[in-house]
C-alpha cells in the first residue's frame, strides 16, 4: 500500500502537528449479513454520496474483468453462436472446457495460455504469494517501489486491454451482460438493493469505481441502474477500443496493434487516481458537511486510501480490511468491516460460491470501538506510526530533485510517444512497421525509467513497507480480544 498524499501533507510536517491518528469509531460486524442490514447499521439516511468498488466487491470472490479476458478466449476459440447455444446451460466457471469439440478445445487451451501465461504467472507469484511470503513482499517493495500491487496488476490490466481491442464495443458488452448474468448467484449487492438504498437515503448518488475497463462497467451501470461509473480507459475508435500505447514484445509478435491509444487517452482508474477523479467530478465531495460513504472488498489493500478521503468506509468480504489509523487529515469516522451474503447463500436459488473459508475471522459478538478504546489498544503502534512518516518525509525530501528531473524526462518521452502513435495510427505498409518499431524503444525506455524511479524511492519503499504491516498489526490487534490484544 502506497502512502496517501494526505499523510504526506506539509502543513503537519511544518507545523509538527500529528500526521496520523485512530479514527472515531471501529465496527467489526461478526455475522454474515445481508447487504440491506449492513446499510441500515453503517448508511447514513443524509449520505450523499455512495462509491462502490466493482470486482470483488458486487460478486463475492469474482473479478470480472479477469472473467472477461477467459471469455475473450472461448469467444475466439469456439465462435459466438456456440456461446449464444450455451448461453442458459454454462455454469459460473471462468474456463470452458467441451470435450466434444476437442479442436476447438485445443484452439481455447492454446490461446489462452499464450495470451495469458506471462500475465497470469507474474500476478499469481508476486501478488498471490508475494504478499504472504514476509521475505519476497518486502523484495517488491524494493523491486516495484512505494506501490508494488499496483505496479504488477498493471501488466495482466494492460495485456487484458490489448486483448479487448480485437472485439468490436458491442460483443464486448454482449459478452460482459453474459459474465454478470452467469455470475449472479455470487452477487452480494443486487439492484433492488440500491433501489431501497435510494428510497432510504433521498439524495444519494450511487457510482462504481473501478480500475475494470469499461464494457464491464458498462454491464455494470446498466443491470444496477447507479448514476456514475469510473473506469480505466482507453481510446475509442470506429467502434473498437484502442491497444494501450504500452507496448510488450509479447503483444508485437501475437498480433500488431489495430489502433494505438496516446498516453492523453489512457486513464488507469486504481488506486488514489479513483479518488483523484471523484474529487474532479464532484467539487462538493470533501465538503465538511457532505457524507460519503466509500464499499470496498480491498482485496491487497490497494483501496486502503479510500479511508483518508470519506466520511465512513466499510470494507466486505475482505481479508485486508482498513486499518483504524488515517492521516490526521482525513475526514473519515467510521469504518465498519463485515461479511455479506451472497444471492445463492440467501435464497438458494442460483448457482454460486459458497461463505464457508472465509476471511478475515470475526469475533464471536460484536464489537464496536471508540476512539478511546482504539487509542487504548494502539498506544505502543500510533508513535511508531509517527515516526515512520516522519522518515517517509525525510526520504521524500532527500530526493525530491532526482524525482522531478526523472518526472521531467517522462513526461517529455510521454510527448514523443503521443506524437509517435499518431503518426502510427495515420500510417500504412512499411511506415507503419517502422512506427510500432520505434514505439516499442519509447516503451521500454518508459519502463528503464519507472525502474529508475524505483530504485531511487527505495527509502520510501522499505518505510511504506514498515508501515503497511503496522497497519495491519493495529487491525489484527482491535480485532483480537482485549486481554490478547498485546504490541
Amino acid at each position: 500500500m502506497a502512502i496517501s498524499r494526505r499523510f504526506r501533507s506539509p502543513s503537519s510536517a511544518t507545523s509538527g502537528e500529528p500526521r496520523a491518528r485512530v479514527v472515531d469509531r471501529l465496527v467489526i460486524h461478526p455475522d454474515a449479513l445481508d447487504f440491506r442490514t449492513l446499510c441500515e447499521r453503517a448508511i447514513r439516511p443524509e449520505t450523499r454520496y455512495l462509491v462502490l468498488d466493482l470486482d470483488r466487491t458486487f460478486h463475492f470472490g469474482r473479478n470480472l474483468g479477469e472473467l472477461l479476458g477467459w471469455e475473450l478466449c472461448a469467444y475466439a476459440a469456439y465462435g459466438p453462436d456456440y456461446l449464444r447455444a450455451r448461453r442458459d446451460s454454462r455454469k459460473p466457471s471462468r474456463f470452458l472446457f467441451d470435450w466434444s469439440r476437442p479442436w476447438a478445445m485445443s484452439r481455447y487451451l492454446a490461446r489462452g495460455a499464450r495470451l495469458w501465461a506471462y500475465p497470469g504467472l507474474l500476478y499469481f507469484f508476486m501478488v498471490k504469494l508475494g504478499t504472504r511470503i514476509g521475505p519476497m513482499r518486502r523484495w517488491l517493495y524494493r523491486r516495484f517501489g512505494v506501490d508494488p500491487i499496483e505496479a504488477v496488476q498493471q501488466v495482466p490490466r494492460t495485456a487484458l486491454m490489448h486483448h479487448l481491442s480485437d472485439v468490436p464495443m458491442d460483443t464486448l458488452r454482449e459478452l460482459a451482460r453474459d459474465i454478470w448474468v452467469r455470475f449472479q448467484g455470487d452477487q452480494v449487492i443486487q439492484a433492488a438493493d440500491l433501489a431501497w438504498l435510494r428510497e432510504r437515503c433521498p439524495d444519494l448518488r450511487i457510482i462504481i469505481s473501478s480500475a475494470s475497463p469499461q464494457p464491464v462497467l458498462e454491464a455494470a451501470a446498466a443491470e444496477l441502474h447507479v448514476d456514475d461509473i469510473f473506469y480505466t480507459a482507453v481510446e475509442e475508435h470506429d467502434g473498437y477500443l484502442s491497444s494501450p500505447y504500452a507496448l510488450h514484445r509479447l503483444f508485437m509478435l501475437l498480433r500488431p496493434p489495430r489502433r494505438i491509444s496516446p498516453p492523453s487517452r489512457v486513464h488507469v482508474n486504481a488506486g488514489e487516481a479513483k479518488m483523484a477523479r471523484l474529487l474532479e467530478r464532484f467539487h462538493d465531495f470533501a465538503d465538511p458537511s457532505v457524507h460519503t460513504v466509500g464499499i470496498t472488498d480491498t482485496s491487497y489493500g490497494e483501496d486502503h486510501a479510500w479511508a483518508n478521503y470519506f466520511k465512513t468506509v466499510i470494507d466486505i468480504n475482505s481479508p485486508t480490511p482498513f486499518a483504524p489509523i488515517v492521516a490526521a487529515t482525513s475526514p473519515l469516522r467510521e469504518i465498519h468491516s463485515a461479511r455479506v451474503l451472497t444471492k445463492a447463500e440467501l435464497d438458494g436459488s442460483a448457482p454460486g460460491r459458497s461463505g464457508h473459508g472465509r476471511t478475515p475471522s470475526f469475533a464471536a459478538a460484536p464489537r464496536s470501538l471508540v476512539s478511546a478504546d482504539l487509542l487504548a489498544r494502539l498506544d505502543r503502534i500510533l508513535p511508531r506510526v509517527e515516526d515512520l512518516l516522519a522518515r517517509y518525509s525525510s526520504e521524500a525530501d532527500a530526493i525530491s530533485e532526482s524525482r522531478k528531473r526523472l518526472d521531467a524526462r517522462i513526461d517529455a518521452l510521454l510527448a514523443d510517444i503521443e506524437r509517435e502513435v499518431d503518426s502510427f495510427n495515420s500510417a500504412s505498409g512499411p511506415e507503419r512497421h517502422r512506427a510500432l518499431l520505434r514505439l516499442y524503444r519509447y516503451s521500454r525506455t518508459n519502463r528503464r525509467l519507472h525502474r529508475k524511479v524505483a530504485h531511487i524511492e527505495r527509502g520510501m519503499a522499505s518505510v511504506t513497507y514498515a508501515l503497511t504491516t503496522l497497519f495491519e498489526a493495529s487491525r489484527a490487534m482491535v480485532d483480537r480480544d482485549p486481554e490478547t490484544a498485546t504490541a
